[in-house]
């Protein structure tokens, strides 16, 4: 089952995400501006010490992208933005709530968070078999090597794996799925977590990306891709609107080898996941299927018979709740136009 620690996260962050949207503030860039605007009067307070809280970081707490619950002063500082932008717009503040309300939020989930059983590590899936993956020089274990310094231990199972699947089911609640990306949308995604990096070390994430996109232009008929995005992620991601034009132009363009549904950003189905879930299931019956939970910084591996059975039930309540195929079509162009 989910951490429970992940859990209390993911709840508080859902909180906050929800009065981001009940404050109509229009997108993270204009999140931004409000965020330096209360940052610059605040260091002219001397009664209050100075908070700062880049966009990137203001992305990843509303979007649960982070293993702890985040510190009351950068709460406060989002309510206070929150309430601004909200009082601007004729928006009764109440819908946001007061700075009490919150601390009383966020202490219950500091405590919810110190009492979560810790999880034990999952260790990731032994490497496959060398030699497996057909038109892949080295074998699976191999093909990423020339990257391994940006690599991470716990997304080393996963990528050994990949290039072996013949069906990828994905959810993804934030943003578009790493295979689905366009080099341009994948650059700004990155930069968010590592842009600290220098422009070389950024620009091998980047490739290593892509090269993770040739799995799925081997046009032989697998594998075959079902990919479920809910809309929040296109209409209010953390990318630049003409960024997210042409990523969209590119879901439009995949083929018929690539499943693509769009779940509504109000739909109730959301609760069935805690984050992104990610399975791989493969063509020989000596590999059982693989659940991969990302996390910003970590993954898990469920691997007990239950858990991969709860993990599918919870993307198949996913994909019956999105829209089909072609309707999701018609609604990422209603987006595109949008933008």
């Amino acid at each position: 089952m989910p951490d429970e620690r992940k859990r209390v996260v993911d709840a508080f962050s859902r909180k906050l995400d929800a009065a981001y949207h009940r404050a109509a503030i229009s997108s993270y860039d204009e999140l931004a501006r409000r965020l330096e605007a209360i940052e610059a009067a605040d260091a002219g307070t001397a009664a209050r010490l100075r908070t700062h809280l880049s966009r990137s970081s203001a992305w990843a707490i509303l979007k649960g992208r982070r293993e702890r619950i985040p510190s009351w002063d950068k709460v406060s500082l989002l309510v206070r933005v929150f309430q601004a932008a909200a009082t601007e717009r004729g928006i009764p503040v109440e819908t946001i709530g007061t700075l009490a309300e919150w601390k009383v939020r966020h202490e219950e989930a500091m405590t919810g968070y110190r009492l979560a059983p810790v999880p034990a590590p999952v260790p990731a899936p032994a490497p496959a078999r060398a030699g497996a993956s057909g038109d892949l020089p080295g074998g699976p274990q191999t093909w990423w090597h020339p990257f391994a310094d940006i690599v991470p231990r716990w997304f080393e199972g996963y990528l050994n794996h990949e290039f072996l699947s013949d069906l990828i089911t994905s959810y993804e609640p934030s943003y578009v799925p790493g295979l689905l990306q366009t080099r341009r949308y994948a650059a700004e995604i990155i930069a968010l977590t590592h842009g600290h990096e220098p422009r070389e070390r950024l620009d091998r994430r980047v490739e290593l990306r892509m090269r993770r996109q040739r799995h799925l232009e081997r046009g032989n008929g697998r594998p075959h891709m079902w990919a479920i995005i809910n809309e929040g992620a296109l209409r209010h991601g953390p990318v630049r609107p003409a960024t997210m034009r042409g990523q969209i132009r590119h879901l439009l363009r995949l083929g018929p080898h690539v499943s693509v549904q769009i779940l509504p950003a109000s739909h109730p189905a959301h609760d069935a996941a805690d984050g992104p879930i990610t399975i791989l299931r493969f063509g020989s019956l000596k590999l059982s299927d693989l659940v991969f939970l990302e996390d910003a910084d970590s993954a898990l591996y469920p691997t007990a018979e239950a858990d991969r059975a709860y993990y599918q039930k919870a993307v198949n309540k996913l994909g019956l709740a999105a829209l089909r195929p072609e309707p999701s079509k018609a609604l990422l162009r209603g987006i595109e136009n949008e933008l």
